[in-house]
């Protein structure tokens, strides 16, 4: 994407230019992109809702919607199902002059709850407010010791990529607490079918692992394919065990991003394979 932390960014210009999307609103859903931005400002505190962060570290982002109940439906239907969509959240926020925002990164939905708020004309209603967290916090939490990650052995492969393909629902409403435990339950049993899958081979090159970890298991490194840091999302057909050498390769080699591309086609048509 390019986009620079806390860098300042024309929305006209710098955004809905380059990747289309909705020029109106909170939520903005480019066509065929794999991205949805988010702008908040101050100005949602005319509508009875205020955003920012809490006392976990999520950020509490209002859904869309001015008049009456706000419901799943477009941008917040986006939001909600992001991850399952394959969609990264980039939030930015306003600036004193309106049409600059400030980039603050990009987050994951980890759950969203229902609240009672005046709406455009004062009346009360549903509101819609989503809990994200940093994708960097994920990204740090991936980083644990594969031998932390429980990798069930009297489970049978095709329950545990069940099991992982579920995690990446989100449509039970909980509470900012909750959702923070959620989203790294969801991080770890992603991580523990793609450590599975590969079966102590790494995905990349095809060799077996490197060592054993002090648990005794095949010790690989979880991946995020579809960028070249580790901020990625937690799906199956984006994520890889592979081993440490080829992690660094692909990080800082030369050729990184070409070994990369090849491992996100190897991986996404073994995940469509076991579809059909």
């Amino acid at each position: 994407m390019g986009f620079e932390l806390e860098k300042l960014y024309s929305r006209r210009k710098d955004i809905h230019e380059k990747f289309g999307g909705q020029q109106q609103g909170g939520i903005s859903t480019p066509a065929n992109l794999p991205y949805i931005f988010l702008f908040t400002s101050e100005a949602g505190e005319q509508h009875g809702y205020h955003d920012g962060y809490d006392e976990n570290g999520l950020f509490i982002y209002t859904g869309e919607g001015q008049v009456g109940p706000m419901k799943f439906l477009r941008g917040n239907r986006a939001v909600r199902d992001h991850v399952k969509d394959g969609k990264e959240l980039l939030l930015f926020s306003s600036t004193k002059k309106s049409t600059i925002n400030r980039f603050k990164g990009t987050f994951v939905c980890a759950g969203w709850r229902h609240r009672i708020g005046p709406d455009r004309n004062g009346n009360p209603r549903e509101l819609i407010q989503f809990h994200l967290t940093p994708s960097s916090a994920l990204a740090a939490h991936l980083q644990d010791e594969p031998s932390e990650i429980v990798v069930p052995e009297n489970i049978a492969l095709d329950e545990m990529r069940k099991r992982a393909y579920a995690a990446i629902e989100n449509k039970v409403s909980t509470t900012p607490v909750i959702s923070q435990k959620n989203i790294y339950k969801r991080s770890e049993e992603v991580k523990a079918y793609v450590l599975a899958r590969a079966q102590g081979i790494c995905e990349s090159c095809g060799k077996a692992a490197p060592f054993l970890n002090k648990d005794g298991k095949s010790y690989l490194e979880a991946h995020h394919i579809r960028q070249l840091s580790d901020d990625g999302l937690d799906i199956p057909s984006w994520m890889a065990a592979i081993c440490p050498n080829c992690h660094r390769e692909i990080h800082h080699g030369q050729d990184g991003a070409t070994k990369n591309q090849t491992l996100l086609a190897q991986i996404s048509s073994f995940e469509k394979s076991l579809v059909y």
